[in-house]
């Protein structure tokens, strides 16, 4: 089976609704991994005046690694029930997968 990395980055509020959508999403057969980052560019009608001043937007992190046939599915479900510009998303394939057990 082959597997897709899939990222998805968002403003700090929105990504925690993301994650909890893939917590009991039916999509994913593994969990996934968030962390905090910054987002730089253009937009920042939705910043708070810290993150206008600073020129950088506090952002949530999600990667998960998902059968590529999932992929999708998850992204069409996620943009129906967050359908937001501020939350963008990138793949990447996965050229192997395994653990140390």
């Amino acid at each position: 089976m082959t597997h897709v990395k899939l990222t998805l980055s968002s403003p700090t509020a929105l990504g925690e609704q993301v994650a909890e959508y893939l917590l009991a999403s039916e999509w994913l057969d593994a969990g996934f991994t968030t962390f905090a980052g910054q987002g730089h560019g253009q937009d920042f009608s939705q910043a708070s005046l810290r993150e206008k001043v600073r020129g950088r937007v506090e952002v949530l992190n999600i990667v998960a690694l998902l059968p590529t046939a999932n992929v999708a599915p998850l992204l069409a479900a996620l943009r129906a029930r967050l359908r937001n510009s501020q939350i963008t998303y990138w793949t990447e394939p996965v050229q192997s997968l395994g653990d140390f057990a």
